[in-house]
């Protein structure tokens, strides 16, 4: 059984620069490794061919909310099961 590990970052950021950050996440996704960083701490994570992808959205007054959540299982796992297409326009 192995450890767990987890990194967290958080800031306020404007909308062009996250987008760069997801960029470099679906280049992440394409090449199978993504290493996420801030200060000393490195992460270095290797995605499997098959994930589950969860999008949360949520609006409360003039507050919003959207949450990505990429995740995946060895390979020896059980896969997961698709859903429905999910669409996401601008």
């Amino acid at each position: 059984m192995g450890t767990d590990q987890k990194f967290v970052f958080e800031s306020m950021q404007d909308a062009e620069s996250i987008r760069k950050y997801l960029e470099a996440v679906m280049d992440g996704l394409s090449k199978g490794r993504l290493a996420v960083a801030a200060g000393q701490e490195q992460f270095v994570l290797q995605p499997t061919d098959l994930l589950t992808f969860t999008v949360k959205a949520r609006k409360r007054g003039r507050s919003g909310r959207l949450s990505l959540t990429i995740s995946w299982r060895c390979p020896e796992e059980d896969a997961p099961k698709t859903g429905e297409t999910l669409k996401i326009e601008a």
